[in-house]
């Protein structure tokens, strides 16, 4: 698990400095080491403490601690991950923002009778995983937000149990 810490920072002391969270005060390090770590620490992350079994990582200005037993290259690769995540979400926030605003909010239409009757007589009337008979769904093999189309070939009997388990696997 990887978590910032806000607490975190590093403390002038006698011509050195100590690196500090929140109560946790750790050794005291040289003006050229804390120097070396504030230069490395914007291009990859760089370990500052260590309290077993956590581990205080510097990067970008920010610092981290994780419990795993990572190295750099996997603490940055995470950070990345939660970057290009709240970057989507942000993203999104924005699109739905101006869709509602816009009034073109997206409408999904309604399966034509014909092609439910077809896929409940293709189907059996029964869940395609389970087999179950209740609590039945029309699902879309590919979503339609990912492009899928409303046909017959497109479309499957779920019940609602095994849709929403459909729905987590994506």
């Amino acid at each position: 698990m990887l978590r910032e810490d806000p607490h975190a920072r590093f403390e002038d002391a006698f011509l050195r400095r100590r690196f500090v969270s929140g109560r946790r005060e750790f050794a005291f390090i040289s003006t050229r080491a804390h120097r070396a770590i504030v230069r490395d620490q914007e291009d990859v992350p760089v370990a500052v403490a260590e309290d077993a079994p956590r581990t205080w990582w510097m990067f970008r200005g920010r610092f981290f601690w994780e419990d795993d037993g990572l190295g750099p290259d996997e603490v940055r690769a995470l950070l990345h991950e939660r970057e290009r995540r709240r970057r989507r979400r942000i993203d999104r926030a924005v699109d739905m923002m101006h869709a509602d605003a816009a009034g073109d909010a997206p409408r999904r239409e309604s399966l034509p009778e014909d092609v439910r009757r077809e896929v409940f007589r293709r189907d059996g009337g029964r869940c395609v995983r389970c087999g179950s008979d209740e609590l039945l769904q029309f699902d879309h093999v590919i979503p339609v937000a990912l492009g899928g189309s409303s046909t017959e070939a497109n479309l499957q009997l779920l019940c609602a149990p095994c849709n929403r388990e459909k729905g987590a696997d994506l």
